[in-house]
């Protein structure tokens, strides 16, 4: 089949520098992930694989084993599809193979961190994969150069992937959770300016005693504000940053997210309780 994919381990030399070429391709950098530092980390219990279109690379992931005093587990570093794929979900399919190796390791959890105003992985990560979010970072990585990051704060969300819950294990079968409705009331407000994209507002900090589910918007496109816009990219980041630091130091978690319509401008966070509705 010609667009059929299949997915490797890479642990040799040679292998990884294949995936050093491709990482310049998809992030235009010229300062790659070490080579040695890969192959040191797919030896001793990290986990670096391989996405092929017949001999081709064109995705990747590569992550490294963690210990945070009580507990082991795997931190994903980096995950990345050649543009030319990204129409095959590759990078769906690489994390669902990451989680296999790492059960295979004897691993249950799974951390990574993303950018939350990218709706496009919130919605993997959160939505189809299962994982949820109670951790923000500020300025994560400082001032990041790449084509997707520079000249704004490289906040992070930091997620929890348990990959041994039923959570995540009904996501691997195809048992998504149903589509909710688009919510009518949400903690932060919003309006769009003349080029319809949405502009911040304030947050209604009363609904955290007086609701046991909260819905914070983002923007369906931030790279496109970025372009257009920088200081309302900027905007966004800084309501974000205070909303979801908020929410996390009262106990609150990121369950799931909520695709508005195609052309609408936000989509949606779903939060509740840490430990409450976490199907």
């Amino acid at each position: 089949m010609k667009d059929q994919l299949t997915i490797l381990a890479m642990n040799t030399v040679e292998e990884i520098e294949r995936i050093t070429e491709l990482e310049k391709q998809i992030w235009q950098t010229d300062t790659p992930m070490p080579v040695d530092q890969m192959l040191t980390a797919a030896k001793h219990g990290g986990i670096v694989l391989g996405a092929f279109v017949g001999e081709r690379l064109v995705g990747f992931q590569y992550s490294f084993a963690g210990y945070n005093g009580q507990k082991a587990y795997v931190c994903s570093h980096m995950l990345g599809t050649h543009p030319d794929f990204r129409h095959m979900k590759i990078g769906e399919k690489l994390k669902w193979a990451q989680r296999e190796e790492a059960l295979k390791l004897g691993y249950d959890l799974v951390t990574w961190t993303y950018d939350p105003l990218e709706l496009v992985n919130g919605y993997l990560n959160i939505h189809k994969l299962g994982a949820v979010c109670s951790t923000y970072i500020e300025n994560c990585y400082g001032n990041m150069q790449d084509s997707l990051n520079s000249g704004i704060a490289s906040d992070r969300f930091q997620v929890e992937w348990h990959i041994r819950s039923e959570r995540v294990a009904r996501r691997a079968k195809g048992e998504l959770t149903p589509k909710a409705e688009i919510p009518k009331k949400f903690l932060m407000d919003w309006r769009t300016d003349i080029h319809n994209d949405p502009v911040p507002g304030k947050a209604d900090w009363r609904q955290l005693q007086e609701n046991h589910v909260l819905y914070v918007p983002v923007p369906a496109y931030f790279q496109q504000i970025k372009r257009r816009n920088k200081p309302l990219a900027i905007a966004w980041r800084e309501a974000a940053r205070e909303v979801f630091a908020r929410l996390f130091c009262e106990g609150w978690a990121v369950t799931d997210v909520i695709r508005n319509d195609k052309e609408a401008p936000v989509h949606f966070y779903v939060l509740y309780k840490k430990g409450e509705c976490m199907v």
